[in-house]
């Protein structure tokens, strides 16, 4: 496993594509820890890895069946020894709102605050944002990770 924050960061970015591409949430809950605090773009407050994994597993089978993620933009700071803060700009297409309405394509930030766990980084809390402002008033993006 990577031993800089930076590339264990953006390896994380492309398992958490890779893994939501696939619709394989266990494989994203591998990114976690097992006492994870994950807060969805609505608010929602979810604790610990199994919880996680569940809800998201049960939303892949309904309303992100069909929904295509994309990584944009990573930033990745060391706060110190084993503690680590990214912020990974996203975007999102082909999902559905819970009624089964399609969802106009859109766009988010992540912010992961990472615990090192022996020779791996993992999720420890997470918070995502939609990005609500035109995608124009953004500062201009970086390369895809």
């Amino acid at each position: 496993m990577p031993n800089s924050l930076e590339t264990a960061a953006a390896s994380m970015a492309t398992e958490w594509h890779a893994a939501w591409n696939a619709h394989d949430m266990a494989r994203m809950a591998a990114l976690l820890t097992q006492d994870v605090d994950f807060v969805n773009v609505l608010g929602s407050h979810w604790k610990g890895k199994a919880e996680v994994e569940r809800v998201h597993a049960a939303m892949h089978s309904t309303q992100f069946r069909d929904s295509v993620w994309d990584n944009h933009e990573l930033q990745a700071q060391l706060l110190q020894p084993g503690i680590g803060l990214v912020h990974l700009r996203w975007s999102i297409r082909g999902d559905f709102d819970p009624d089964g309405t399609p969802r106009a394509p859109r766009s988010g930030r992540f912010s992961w605050l990472l615990l090192r766990d022996g020779d791996r980084w993992r999720i420890r809390a997470a918070q995502n944002t939609n990005i609500v402002k035109p995608p124009s008033a953004e500062a201009p993006a970086a390369p895809e990770v």
